[in-house]
């Protein structure tokens, strides 16, 4: 039989808490509060990407106003969780996550809400909040977002650790990874570690990560993976930022990969559906 992993054995733990908080319904001595404190401030996942100097998946978090952010070294499983939930994309086999989510909505318990509350020797720490503040759970932030992601609950992160959020190791000259902006589209690097999670076993193309109201009618949709810009391959972010610089009017054809299947949609010069 093959040995539980670490993180996984935790996670299992973690569904025998859940359940147990089920079977007891008496708060704890200690129990959480249930109201957001005011040094919590709350963030969505703006980005999941790959670090080429470290090595190493991270998510990006952002505040409501996009004036800070806190880049979290995660694992590659839960990048691939979070990065399928970021772009509403159902795993064709679930994650561990996926049962945690099951045994909290079937046991009658509920996600308030997920902290990302302290750091200790370059280690975040975070809290999963149950039950309107009647429990509190310790967790790795990766698993909290995850969670949080897969359950439709808030994130928050304590204001104290933007102060500290590292400013180098995320890509070259300490900035985070860019993404391209054309087209009514919003897309990034597809690494090899993420791209079979989207059907795309070479790790060619970019993901698209946003689109506009126009491109969405046109038949673009968040997770896509632009291969070909016209009768041009996209391999990187260079490939499509310069070819879709080169569409100055009319229209153009993108080529798409979904699920390791192929389409073709024509957008106009600005981003919209051709007429």
């Amino acid at each position: 039989m093959k040995p539980v992993g670490g993180r996984h054995l935790c996670l299992l733990l973690l569904a025998a808490v859940v359940a147990a908080c089920s079977c007891s319904r008496s708060p704890s001595s200690s129990s959480a509060s249930a109201k957001v404190s005011p040094n919590e401030v709350r963030v969505r996942v703006a980005r999941v990407g790959y670090d080429d100097e470290s090595g190493a998946n991270y998510v990006l978090l952002l505040d409501e106003h996009e004036s800070r952010a806190l880049p979290i070294m995660i694992g590659e499983s839960e990048a691939t969780a979070i990065l399928l939930a970021l772009h509403g994309i159902k795993p064709e086999r679930p994650f561990t996550h996926d049962l945690i989510r099951s045994i909290i909505g079937q046991t009658g318990n509920s996600v308030d809400r997920i902290v990302i509350g302290d750091m200790r020797d370059e280690i975040y720490y975070a809290t999963i909040y149950m039950d309107h503040g009647r429990y509190s759970i310790d967790s790795r932030p990766s698993d909290a977002i995850a969670l949080a992601m897969g359950m439709n609950v808030p994130i928050y992160v304590n204001n104290k650790l933007f102060e500290s959020a590292p400013t180098t190791g995320l890509g070259a000259g300490g900035k985070i990874p860019d993404t391209a902006r054309a087209l009514g589209l919003t897309v990034e690097q597809l690494t090899p570690d993420l791209a079979s999670a989207f059907g795309q076993p070479n790790g060619h193309g970019v993901l698209v990560s946003a689109v506009s109201s126009s491109a969405e009618k046109a038949g673009v949709a968040r997770g896509d993976i632009v291969v070909k810009l016209g009768d041009r391959s996209v391999s990187a972010l260079d490939d499509f930022s310069r070819d879709a610089a080169g569409v100055k009017s009319g229209t153009v054809t993108l080529t798409l990969n979904r699920d390791g299947s192929s389409r073709t949609v024509t957008l106009a010069a600005d981003g919209g559906r051709a007429r």
